[in-house]
C-alpha cells in the first residue's frame, strides 16, 4: 500500500532543490536587519520544497489532479 503517490518529474524535483538551497542561502547571508518573520517564512517555505523535491510529491499537485511524472512505458 502506497500512502504518498510520486507526482512531480525529476525536473521538478531539481528545481524546486534549487530553489530550496538558494532560500537558505539566502537566511544565512543575508544581514539580521532583514525582518526576522519575512526571513523565517523563506526558511519554512525552503523546507517545504526540500521535502516536495526530496520525497517527490506536492500535496498542492495532488489536491488540483496534477501529475507531471512521464507515463511509465508498457512493456508488452
Amino acid at each position: 500500500m502506497q500512502v504518498v503517490t510520486k507526482n512531480e518529474s525529476d525536473k521538478d524535483r531539481v528545481i524546486r532543490a534549487v530553489i530550496a538551497v538558494i532560500l537558505i542561502g539566502f537566511y544565512f547571508a543575508l544581514p539580521s536587519s532583514v525582518n526576522a518573520s519575512i526571513a523565517n517564512i523563506g526558511l519554512i517555505v525552503a523546507g517545504v520544497l526540500l521535502f516536495n523535491a526530496i520525497s517527490g510529491t506536492c500535496m498542492i499537485y495532488r489536491a488540483f489532479g496534477i501529475n507531471t511524472c512521464p507515463i511509465p512505458e508498457n512493456k508488452n
